[in-house]
């Protein structure tokens, strides 16, 4: 009985085994496969967009903070030019002033001087 009961079961499992896919039963397996690969495939393109636009955020604010550290380079380049600038335009204007004061001088002298020469020419 015990070999009988067996010998049952061991057809029972082995029945299937024999069995041949037909190709309907492919048609759903590949069927069943290629939506699982497609699931698949969407949610990994999904993950990579966000992925690409997170790194593309990160690299235009990036480039925003670039910007104001290059401008704020500008404004320190402009303060380092105009000064020494502004300071050379104050020595040439000190320089005309000085000029024209030595040119004051200079005119109250030959006419002075000419003054001195017409009393020189009336007294002799």
């Amino acid at each position: 009985m015990k070999t009988i009961f067996v010998m049952t079961l061991l057809c029972a499992f082995a029945a299937p085994v024999l069995g041949v896919l037909t190709d309907a039963d492919l048609d759903k397996i590949r069927l069943i496969v290629n939506e699982g690969v497609k699931k698949e495939n969407a949610a990994s393109e999904t993950r990579m967009k966000e992925y690409i636009d997170l790194k593309i955020e990160n690299v235009n604010n990036q480039i925003k903070t670039n910007s104001s550290e290059i401008g704020a380079i500008r404004n320190q380049m402009n303060v380092f030019i105009g000064i020494p600038l502004l300071i050379i335009t104050l020595l040439f204007a000190w320089h005309a002033l000085r000029d024209r004061s030595n040119d004051k001088q200079i005119q109250a002298l030959i006419a002075e001087n000419e003054h001195l020469k017409r009393q020189q020419t009336i007294t002799p």
